[in-house]
């Protein structure tokens, strides 16, 4: 209560309490009769129906409570009014964005990921991309023990005029990687993997240590948390650099995503909004990701917010 009535005022009640006790964290929701009510956070002034916005969209999200905490105190010391803006701003200051290129880069581009996660429609969408900018694309599997795995791949690149070569192991990938195109972007397939099972990471490393490659975490979106960050956690040891997620058109809660990226430290690249092979895979930046996570009614406001000021200004 102290504290509550120190950023508050006297006049200040606590409305509800929520104990995580996975977190081992608690939520205090308090409220006062007045709606012109600010708070005080790190001498800068925040109208507290913006924060309380962010703080029930990241609720609905599950987002983990010390990453939501981090967040709403970044909007905070922003002072930005827009709902979308503000917490775009936190998001741009808590991770990172790092588009997928849509051309042959210094690495061939390596996807993992557990099974089922999207890594070979993942794969056939960014060549969709890289073929729309009129650049050669070809393929490489090392998915040689899924029954239809290489088949799958086949079809795509046959409709993309684009060349798949197998590895059933490190020495023919190593093969496969120098004999490639050499001015074609080279995205290379890998079978599903359980990060909890020593055996199953143990072959994904042997190729990944064969050649010199960009690896792309791949993970679904819509999972809990916790299982969430551990699973990046475990692919940590191979270094990722990027962070790929799918099925957004899915779910309704993408606490999972953000508490992946947290955890691993990994930017977010590119997301995966629909089943379409043509327009599926999308960059992401703070912006989009907000409006991800706010609900629509936030983006009418903004928009009507960011309308009368143009407006206004002209």
């Amino acid at each position: 209560m102290g504290l509550v009535r120190g950023q508050l005022g006297p006049d200040a009640i606590i409305v509800a309490t929520h104990e995580d006790e996975r977190a081992r964290d608690v939520r205090i929701t308090a409220a006062v009769d007045n709606d012109d009510i600010d708070i005080d956070v790190g001498g800068e002034k925040e109208p507290l129906d913006v924060i309380d916005q962010l703080s029930d969209a990241l609720d609905l999200h599950g987002t983990p409570t010390p990453l939501a905490d981090k967040l709403l105190t970044a909007a905070s010391h922003l002072g930005i009014a827009d709902p979308t803006l503000a917490l775009a701003g936190a998001l741009d200051d808590s991770f990172a964005f790092v588009p997928l290129p849509d051309k042959r880069g210094p690495k061939p581009l390596m996807f993992v990921g557990p099974p089922g996660c999207g890594k070979t429609v993942s794969i056939a969408k960014l060549a969709v991309r890289t073929r729309l900018e009129n650049n050669p694309v070809n393929f490489i599997t090392t998915d040689t023990l899924r029954a239809g795995a290489v088949e799958q791949l086949t079809t795509y690149a046959r409709l993309l005029k684009a060349e798949v070569r197998c590895a059933a192991d490190p020495v023919t990938f190593v093969e496969a990687v120098q004999n490639a195109q050499p001015d074609a972007q080279l995205l290379i397939d890998t079978t599903g993997v359980n990060p909890h099972k020593t055996e199953d990471m143990s072959r994904l490393t042997e190729f990944v240590e064969a050649a010199q490659v960009e690896l792309v975490l791949v993970i679904a979106a819509g999972g809990d948390s916790i299982e969430a960050a551990e699973l990046t956690q475990a692919f940590q040891a191979m270094k990722p650099r990027r962070l790929l997620v799918t099925r957004l058109d899915l779910v309704r809660r993408l606490g999972g995503m953000l508490a992946a990226a947290d955890a691993s430290g990994l930017p977010f690249c590119d997301v995966s909004v629909t089943p379409d092979i043509a327009a599926g895979l999308r960059t992401i930046n703070p912006v989009s990701l907000a409006r991800l996570l706010l609900p629509e009614s936030a983006h009418a406001a903004s928009t009507k917010s960011n309308n009368a000021q143009a407006t206004g200004s002209n």
